[in-house]
């Protein structure tokens, strides 16, 4: 007699690309897809009663072996020890035909609330035994990430040079939805007649920093006072502030550049040049410049050097710095 499958899946990690994988290979489990998507159900620790999983769970398949329940976020609601338990009593009543699988990205290191809650959780899981599985999901880093974009790269259909996978590794780190995403991108660039190429990549995948920063600079010059914040605080939670400061720094300096060129009705070849960056970054920062004014931009490049200088002296630490740009540039006049 074969071993039933699992009741409750943990699912955890920072690779969220490997977890959806992961989560779609089960839901292809189920068959006709009309079918299956009678039989799943996702909810949100965050947002739902946590008191009706057991209703919503424990519902039988419609015309398939199971149903699927995906809870992301399931930490949210698991902060006291009356909430532990009524969840550990819905569970243990989930009929053999429910898979629940629960979703959560690993918190940070400082989050010790949360750091506690999965550790309680991944060890009442492992205490179910055949009943559950866990798995974590790990992104995979430096020449493991090398390796994955060439097999990823493979099972689209397509191929990269090492040297292109290289360059791809540097710029997406280890994001592998990113490097997913841009992986297609590229497949479809060379439309997969030829190994995409080291010099592909650098054309058409930006910096994945450099994109953020794009991002940042863009809510600061449309005035998007909490776009630029939320941009803010989600750089420094990828990047230490020294060095996003330079990056911005160095993105200011670019937009002085494209303003001066623009003024003096320059051609796009013209801005590249001045710039020193390719075709296609020059078309971004030229947009972006003409957000900004000449003289707004000179003055606020001169702020930057002067709250660079005062990091270098300790005067003020970076993550203080950026926040002061930001408060300033947001009183700037258009």
């Amino acid at each position: 007699m074969s071993q039933p499958p699992p009741i409750v899946y943990l699912l955890h990690g920072d690779d969220e690309f490997a977890i959806g994988k992961f989560v779609d290979e089960l839901e292809a489990k189920l068959g006709d897809p009309s079918l299956a998507a009678m039989n799943v159900t996702r909810l949100d620790g965050r947002t739902f009663n946590p008191a009706e999983l057991l209703s919503i769970a424990g519902n039988l398949p419609f015309l398939a072996s199971r149903r699927i329940v995906i809870l992301n976020n399931p930490l949210a609601f698991l902060g006291n020890k009356d909430s532990k338990q009524s969840f550990i009593n819905q569970i243990e009543k989930l009929p053999t035909t429910t898979a629940l699988l629960l979703v959560e990205h690993d918190p940070p290191p400082q989050d010790k609330e949360k750091q506690a809650l999965l550790k309680w959780l991944k060890k009442w899981v492992d205490s179910l035994g055949d009943r559950a599985y866990t798995r974590d999901f790990k992104q995979p880093k430096g020449p493991a990430m090398r390796q994955w974009i060439l097999e990823r790269a493979i099972a689209s259909g397509g191929q990269f040079t090492p040297q292109a996978a290289d360059s791809l590794s540097v710029l997406v780190g280890a994001d592998t939805l990113l490097a997913s995403q841009e992986i297609e991108k590229l497949l479809t660039y060379v439309n997969a007649k030829r190994p995409v190429e080291a010099e592909d990549v650098q054309l058409l995948t930006a910096d994945t920093a450099e994109g953020n920063i794009f991002t940042l600079v863009d809510a600061l010059g449309n005035r998007q006072g909490k776009k630029a914040v939320d941009m803010l605080r989600r750089l420094l939670e990828q990047e230490d502030a020294g060095y996003i400061f330079p990056m911005v720094v160095r993105q200011f300096r670019l937009l002085l550049l494209a303003r001066d060129v623009l003024d003096r009705r320059g051609t796009d070849r013209e801005l590249a040049q001045a710039l020193g960056v390719h075709p296609y970054v020059a078309e971004k920062v030229g947009l972006q410049a003409r957000q900004f004014t000449l003289p707004i931009l000179e003055a606020l490049y001169h702020r930057l050097l002067e709250l660079d200088a005062a990091i270098k002296i300790g005067q003020i630490d970076g993550e203080l710095a950026l926040d002061t740009l930001v408060a300033e540039l947001m009183l700037q006049p258009r």
